[in-house]
């Protein structure tokens, strides 16, 4: 199972798990549209595991890429 660092760009993904640490950051999120089932789309990735840009429900969310990590994904068909 891929996660989001290692996602590739403009590609539609479902989200299939959230495995965060942080409760506050997963609560944040969860209100924010990242959910499991929800589709996202990864849009950003710096270099040198810096931050990545995520679409969800038509808002571009920037999170580390530390946490980007806790957050599995699946291919989407569509």
């Amino acid at each position: 199972m891929m996660n989001v660092s290692t996602a590739k760009l403009n590609t539609l993904y479902k989200i299939k798990s959230l495995d965060f640490v942080n409760q506050m950051l997963a609560h944040r999120l969860n209100a924010l549209g990242f959910t499991e089932g929800a589709v996202v789309k990864v849009c950003n990735k710096k270099l040198f595991k810096g931050p990545c840009t995520l679409e969800v429900n038509g808002q571009h969310i920037c999170i580390r890429n530390c946490d980007a990590c806790c957050i599995k994904l699946e291919q989407c068909d569509a």
